[in-house]
């Protein structure tokens, strides 16, 4: 089913929210902020002034938005003054995002994002994480846009700020319905109606009363949605929201249709059509052809459903319209069956084949640009986190150091003093004296020394183990994402056709990547996987081995019974996640395989883990005397879970390998 996509998204600048304005109102203001500025010295409040004058021209000159955006962004890097800086990259944002430059775009929100992290300006850093996730919406790329969301709807709800919290909830719930996660839409429509409610915010309420709509409509809830978009049919009208009609009307059409009430759709697909007419709206329009598709069929009327179908597969091509595109086609072989016309079926169905291999080639695309750009963001923080660490490390060595050398100062000092009095006192005893204290200095020196290697013998110690957990948890994890992106490049490549220009350039990133991954090796990281966290191994193992499936890299299988969230700690969680990402990792590196399974299961008070593939397998003898990261890795996991491993190999056989873990380790 076609979800009806809302767009409600307000790009937050970091001092004032864009509003139009009349052109009169846009010139008074633009005089009067004019005339301040040739009064103003060069500092902070110049500054302001030229964002109010970068506002104000949004609606009526870009250029002059970006002039005074780049103005002072250059004075707030003379005068290292952060809110400046940042704003100064949002706009430009903004400025590039209007122009359609997407990418460039997101480039000057994400510098802004590292502006902000350490300026403690948390609700401007929430602003930007705001427009971030518009600009990743209207790209397309749903799951950075949800991700960048979610982080601006934390910082607003923990300073409680109601009006863009709730303007946030609505955009939340309408990249949910993009992804088909039609219960989560739900609940997050039904947090921003409530909130748009107690503010009167009539927009923002609209928008999420037609994303609840849509989340009822494909949670088969049709009689609950049908209530709540004649609700809000009507504050459209009251409101005179002619737009946001549009979007309501063609969502009763899918209520009626899932209710089956076909009669019901003509008189609300008549007024579709002609209010989508009044607009110029394309979208519209094809959503009432679509509906007088299904309206005809109802009555058997099968020239006339062929009549509109061909109507809106002819409105939607011309005007680019590919995800409802797909729609029209189905409509259209639908019609084409029923009229006894199989050259229409045939062909409609091989269209709509097509636009869904389009789509499904698309969606590779984005993930990968993804999981690129969620990369490149973790390597950066890693390696901040890598030098910082290193540089508490130094500071407390030189604090040691300047410890050790005060004692061993203080105990020549005393030595010293012993030595004088001794002489003074005892003259006749002086070759004695000197002799025992030149002893005990040395036995000091030898007992300070010894403490000197003890304490640099711990501290390497710690720095291998450190070094050591971090390099497998890397291996285990970012080492298997890159390896699905390198197979899902290689599967790309053979499915299109690029100039030998472009194929050089192909290949030198292929080689980078690979670069990139033995590089990866040697860097630790200690993250685990974020749906792990928060859904859970079952969901995260699922979640993994769908995404590998997607890549085209292998036919892989995840099959589980019985799992109990509840009952498995995170840590084993992340263990038995670990284990079964390095099996997979070494099945699309080694086997060769086309197929391959993974299965989870929990039998009375055992976890049982099984990997196979139908791969080239190998000679298990080689595993004696293997001293690979990745194979170590694995059984020292399966040890700390007190579990036990059992590889099943031959060559031109394939590979299975069972783990059982006893509950104690549950």
């Amino acid at each position: 089913m076609q979800v009806i996509k809302i767009n409600i998204s307000l790009i937050i600048l970091l001092l004032t929210c864009i509003s139009s304005v009349s052109q009169n109102s846009f010139q008074k203001k633009r005089d009067s902020l004019l005339y301040v500025l040739l009064k103003s010295k060069e500092d902070t409040n110049k500054i302001k002034t030229m964002i109010e004058l970068g506002i104000v021209y949004i609606d009526n000159n870009l250029d002059s938005t970006e002039y005074f955006a780049r103005s002072f962004g250059a004075l707030s890097n003379q005068l290292h003054y952060p809110s400046g800086q940042a704003n100064s990259l949002s706009m430009q944002a903004y400025v590039l995002s209007s122009r359609n430059k997407q990418d460039e775009a997101i480039a000057l929100d994400l510098e802004a994002i590292e502006f902000l992290k350490n300026a403690n300006l948390p609700k401007v850093l929430a602003n930007v994480y705001n427009n971030t996730a518009i600009i990743y919406n209207a790209k397309g790329e749903y799951t950075l846009s949800l991700s960048f969301y979610l982080k601006a709807a934390t910082i607003y709800e923990k300073r409680n700020e109601a009006t863009s919290m709730a303007f946030i909830y609505s955009n939340i719930s309408n990249i949910y319905n993009e992804l088909k996660e039609y219960q989560k839409g739900y609940e997050y429509s039904l947090k921003g109606i409530l909130l748009c409610r107690s503010l009167h915010q009539n927009h923002g309420l609209i928008a999420g009363m037609i994303n609840l709509g849509s989340a009822l409509i494909n949670l088969q809830k049709f009689d609950t949605a049908l209530h709540v978009l004649i609700e809000t049919k009507k504050l459209v009208r009251d409101l005179n929201y002619k737009s946001s009609e549009i979007d309501v009307l063609a969502n009763i059409n899918y209520a009626y249709a899932g209710k089956n009430e076909y009669s019901l759709i003509y008189g609300n697909s008549i007024e579709l059509m002609a209010l989508s007419k009044e607009l110029e709206s394309k979208d519209g329009l094809c959503f009432a052809y679509l509906g007088l598709v299904d309206y005809y069929l109802y009555l058997k009327k099968y020239e006339k459903a062929a009549y509109y179908a061909q109507s809106a597969v002819q409105v939607a091509n011309e005007n680019n319209l590919t995800s409802i595109l797909e729609d029209a086609y189905k409509a259209a072989a639908k019609a084409g069956l029923e009229n006894g016309n199989l050259s229409d079926y045939y062909k409609y169905t091989h269209l709509k084949d097509s636009v869904n291999e389009v789509l499904l080639s698309d969606k590779i695309l984005k993930n990968t640009q993804e999981l690129e750009a969620q990369y490149s963001l973790n390597k950066k923080q890693s390696e901040i986190d890598i030098l910082n660490k290193e540089k508490r490390i130094q500071l407390l060595s030189l604090k040691q150091h300047h410890l050790m050398i005060g004692i061993l100062m203080g105990v020549v000092i005393v030595i010293g003093i012993i030595s004088f009095l001794s002489y003074m006192n005892y003259q006749q005893k002086k070759k004695l004296l000197i002799t025992e204290t030149l002893l005990h200095q040395k036995r000091i020196s030898e007992l300070e020394i010894e403490k000197i290697l003890l304490a640099t013998q711990a501290m390497l110690q710690g720095q291998v183990e450190e070094r050591s957990r971090l390099a497998k948890d890397l291996h285990d994890g970012l080492g298997g994402i890159l390896s699905s992106a390198k197979f899902s490049f290689n599967n790309m490549k053979e499915n299109m056709i690029i100039t030998s220009e472009n194929a050089e350039a192909f290949e030198r990133s292929m080689g980078m990547l690979d670069k990139s991954i033995n590089e990866l090796r040697r860097v630790a990281h200690n993250m685990m996987p974020e749906a792990l966290v928060k859904f859970g191994l079952d969901t995260a193992l699922k979640d993994y081995c769908s995404s590998i499936e997607a890549s085209g890299a292998i036919q892989l299988t995840y099959q589980s019974f019985d799992i109990d969230e509840a009952s498995i700690s995170k840590i084993t969680a992340a263990a038995v996640y670990r284990i079964i990402q390095e099996l997979v990792n070494n099945i699309l590196k080694h086997a060769n395989a086309t197929a391959a399974l993974v299965q989870l299961i929990r039998r009375s008070d055992t976890l049982s883990i099984t990997v196979e593939d139908n791969g080239k397998g190998f000679d298990k003898t080689i595993l004696d005397n293997n001293d690979g990261i990745g194979y170590i890795n694995l059984k020292n996991r399966v040890n700390y879970l007190n579990g036990s491993l059992d590889i099943q190999s031959s060559e031109g056989n394939g590979t299975s390998v069972n783990i059982e873990i006893p509950n104690i380790a549950i």
